[in-house]
This record gives C-alpha cells, sequence and structure tokens, in this order.
C-alpha cells in the first residue's frame, strides 16, 4: 500500500468582503447663500494684514449694508468694510462706541477710551431753568394735620357730571343681573 503522498488540502471558503463604505462628504448647495462669501475672506485677511485679533473666517457674518461683522469678547465687535474697520466697544454707560481703527493699537485705543467714558449718551445733562431756581423756601413742610382734614371733607364721586358715567353704570349694573340669573339657572 502505498501511502498518498499529497496532502489534501480542504478550500476554504472566501471570506464575503463587505460592501466598502464611502464617507458622506458635504455637498455645497446650489442655492442659498455660499459657505464663505469674498467679504468674510477680505475681512479675515485684512484684520490678519493689520495686527487685529485672529478671527476664523467663519465668525464674520454678513450684514444687510455689504459689510461683515465679527464679535469678539466682553461686548466687543469689529465690522469690515469699503472703508475699513470700525470697532463697536461698550462703555460702561450703556453705549457702544463707534470708532474707525486701521491696526491693532487703534483697537486698544479704543477700548481703554470707552472704558473710560463718562459721557451719559443723550440723557438730560443740565437742568432746566425752574428745576435749577426751586430752593428751600420753594418747598413745603408736609402737614398731616390738614391732609386729614381735608379727607374728612371729602366730596362723593362726581356722577351726574361725569359724561357718560351712567350709561357705563347702567351697563355693568345689567351685566350684574344677567350673570345672576344665569347664576340662579343653572343651580
Amino acid at each position: 500500500m502505498s501511502r498518498n503522498t499529497k496532502t489534501r488540502t480542504k478550500k476554504r471558503p472566501t471570506p464575503v468582503k463587505p460592501a466598502t463604505l464611502r464617507a458622506v462628504l458635504p455637498v455645497r448647495p446650489t442655492t442659498g447663500p455660499e459657505f464663505i462669501s469674498e467679504q468674510q475672506m477680505a475681512a479675515a485677511y485684512a484684520a490678519r494684514l493689520h495686527g487685529l485679533p485672529l478671527i476664523p473666517i467663519t465668525a464674520w457674518t454678513p450684514q444687510p449694508n455689504s459689510t461683515v461683522r465679527a464679535h469678539l469678547a466682553g461686548g466687543l465687535s469689529l465690522t469690515h468694510g469699503p472703508a475699513g474697520f470700525t470697532a463697536h466697544t461698550p462703555c460702561p454707560n450703556g453705549a457702544h462706541h463707534h470708532t474707525p481703527i486701521a491696526n491693532g493699537q487703534d483697537l486698544r485705543n479704543a477700548i481703554t477710551a470707552a472704558a473710560r467714558c463718562t459721557s451719559l449718551h443723550g440723557q438730560a445733562r443740565t437742568l432746566t431753568l425752574h428745576q435749577a431756581a426751586v430752593t428751600a423756601e420753594d418747598t413745603q413742610t408736609l402737614d398731616v394735620a390738614a391732609l386729614r382734614a381735608d379727607h374728612d371733607h371729602a366730596q362723593p364721586h362726581p356722577t351726574e357730571t361725569t359724561p357718560g358715567y351712567n350709561i357705563a353704570l347702567a351697563a355693568a349694573e345689567a351685566h350684574g343681573h344677567a350673570a345672576a340669573q344665569h347664576q340662579e339657572t343653572n343651580q
């Protein structure tokens, strides 16, 4: 008996390769606003050239007046338009100062000036002539006895002299009677 020198090889099943998964790439919309506008790119590039804070391109939001605006920390915002940059810096009195700037030093100066602002921004700054003329002699002390005497002699409500008072009173009474009748029928 001869031995079979050949070794038997079993065929292994070939593994089934899973379907190739492809990553879904974002598709640029054909309608509507672009992902990044020319104004946003121009503002980010100009800010970098002028030594202003590094602001990502997408942080510059388009405005209706064909400018772009970026908001920074502390309520500060920058606007870029054809005329250049404008800093909108908040002041302690609640207003925003609009300062044209050309570089980082101008921005720091605008922030400092707004922080030191003492203007009331539209509130009345001067007293009228009548307010300034009021003195201690013009004021009166409160006389409680006179107030009580006036209260004791108070007049009744002027029903006859008020136009439309009787009509309103009659309507209120009619409504009250109707509500009372409705309540009686439901009980």
